[in-house]
């Protein structure tokens, strides 16, 4: 059992039905959950492919049984979203050959009979105030390019007023996306992205997609009864050990960094929204022990 001290989940649009983050928390897990954002070019999911692969997660884990490996969980998951594909009126084929059209989502699991939690991807764990980290080489690359991007556009503007540069000044906080031409002029390496999902070297990164490789090394966490465990989405981009914090850190960045060039460098900035992307915190504690799986 899990004891929750605070949650919180909300959707960077007005329209929390759009919100690509969830979680879950039950007798045997619990799970933070965060939907990617997706680079679709033929845009084959409604309302979009993070929030289906969010939803589908969450019902996942949900169903799990008590004593499910890390490894089953990760089966089982591919299982589903494969099945999704199938039924999908665009045919397996398409999601097989194009990595960008897929579901896609990464998570952070905490079992509660088994004493860990697993890092599935991008999301974050803090156990007792010690952070495990879970920077990708890509999101380092990507994240340098759109602020190579708008420090360029800064130099043409000086001299052409009317050239736009950032869409983070002023904009107002709505359903529609704001305009970021940094953003737009790297879209297309964020579609490259996908190539290598799943994939060894460099580059390479989990995701939870229904190509998962099963031999892929997952981050395992070790968590005791007693433990203070943080449970994140990458929303919080400057996590701490209590909410309140995490949000001061956020809240900080958007008047110091508010293109997310600087301190922390994203592939998007907050565009004159409180938050530049979705947010879910889950602060727990186990209560007690379990009997150990031989």
């Amino acid at each position: 059992m899990m004891r929750i001290i605070e949650r919180y989940c909300r959707g960077e649009r007005n329209d929390q039905s759009l919100n690509e983050d969830g979680m879950l928390v039950t007798d045997d897990f619990a799970a933070v959950v965060d939907g990617v954002t997706s680079k679709s070019v033929r845009h084959l999911w409604r309302p979009s492919g993070g929030v289906v692969a969010k939803d589908l997660m969450i019902d996942i884990i949900g169903g799990m049984p008590a004593d499910a490996s890390m490894r089953q969980m990760q089966r089982a998951v591919d299982a589903r979203f494969q099945a999704r594909y199938r039924s999908h009126e665009a045919g397996i084929r398409v999601f097989a050959d194009e990595p960008v059209e897929r579901l896609q989502a990464n998570a952070v699991v905490y079992s509660a009979r088994r004493h860990e939690a697993w890092l599935f991807g991008d999301c974050q764990i803090m156990v007792n105030g010690v952070q495990t980290p879970t920077t990708k080489d890509v999101d380092v690359l990507l994240g340098d390019l759109r602020a190579f991007t708008v420090l360029a556009l800064r130099e043409m503007q000086d001299g052409t007023p009317d050239v736009p540069v950032s869409g983070s000044f002023g904009a107002p906080a709505s359903d529609a996306a704001p305009k970021d031409p940094s953003r737009a002029m790297i879209l297309p390496f964020l579609r490259l992205q996908s190539q290598f999902a799943n994939k060894r070297g460099p580059f390479g990164y989990f995701v939870f997609d229904g190509f998962t490789d099963m031999t892929y090394p997952i981050r395992t966490v070790p968590v005791s009864p007693g433990d203070e465990v943080v449970q994140a989405s990458d929303g919080y981009p400057l996590l701490r050990p209590t909410l309140d914090e995490s949000e001061r850190e956020l809240q900080r960045l958007r008047s110091e960094d508010p293109d997310l060039i600087d301190r922390y460098r994203s592939t998007k900035g907050f565009q004159g929204r409180a938050t530049f992307d979705d947010l879910t915190y889950l602060r727990s504690s186990p209560e007690r022990l379990r009997p150990s799986l031989a």
